[in-house]
């Protein structure tokens, strides 16, 4: 019935947040956070490449996974576009058998949150086994201060003078027990007034205490935990990063 991260929920994606475009300073944070490791670092959830290419510029070895083949895809033509080369992985997060030791993965943007809290423990387990002795990981995590039950915004993003993406988000529930709040969210391409191609996405993302998070990083095997509050800028963002260390 529903459509996660597909090509129109892509295209906006594209549209709204293209490569090099920092995200209230996740691209200056991450990159200061890895300027220094010399070996493989491995985006999780490397969508379109926003961050992964600029880095790779920057001269980091940097390879992706995504569970979105249409995310992969226009990775894929970015790093076409840009004349750069990254290994790119299909796959899930929870089951990552890359044979790859990394000196860091990276998670940011809060894509962990859309990961279902009955598999945060596996998907850290297996960020653990993929990394080297003294590799790190870096996650970021929203809390849902924004959330407004029931609240509809509309969007449009032009891609043409003929078409574009009306984008639509209606703010379903929000489970305090299970916490989780979830979204219903339609993309509609229209062309000339008239809608081509509709999406439809069941949107659920999941939050963390930051002790809660530090114990299930710590249950998992890493031995530090720190956590910055908006990239250690801004205390009363809803971003929480965590960096733990093997």
């Amino acid at each position: 019935m529903f459509v996660e991260y597909g090509e129109l929920s892509t295209k906006m994606y594209e549209l709204t947040k293209p490569i090099g475009y920092s995200i209230n300073g996740d691209l200056e944070y991450y990159y200061q956070q890895l300027a220094s490791v010399k070996g493989k670092i491995l985006e999780a959830g490397v969508g379109t490449g926003r961050l992964m290419i600029p880095f790779i510029k920057k001269g980091l070895t940097i390879e992706g996974v995504d569970l979105s083949e249409h995310m992969l895809e226009q990775c894929k033509k970015n790093l076409v576009k840009e004349g750069l080369e990254g290994k790119l992985y299909q796959g899930d997060l929870t089951a990552l058998q890359l044979n790859v030791a990394y000196e860091a993965i990276m998670m940011p943007t809060g894509s962990f949150c859309l990961l279902p809290k009955s598999h945060a423990a596996a998907v850290l387990h297996s960020f653990y086994t993929h990394l080297t002795v003294g590799g790190k990981v870096i996650i970021d995590l929203e809390l849902p201060s924004w959330f407004v039950e029931n609240e509809v915004t509309t969007s449009h993003y032009p891609m043409d003078k003929e078409s574009g993406i009306l984008f639509t988000s209606t703010a379903q529930t929000m489970n305090w027990h299970e916490q989780k709040t979830a979204y219903i969210h339609r993309y509609d391409l229209v062309r000339e007034g008239l809608i081509e191609k509709t999406e439809v996405s069941n949107f659920v993302l999941y939050w963390y205490g930051i002790e809660e998070f530090t114990m299930l990083l710590k249950a998992v095997g890493f031995s530090s935990v720190e956590s910055d509050i908006g990239y250690g800028k801004d205390p009363n963002s809803s971003l929480v990063t965590f960096v733990a260390v093997k």
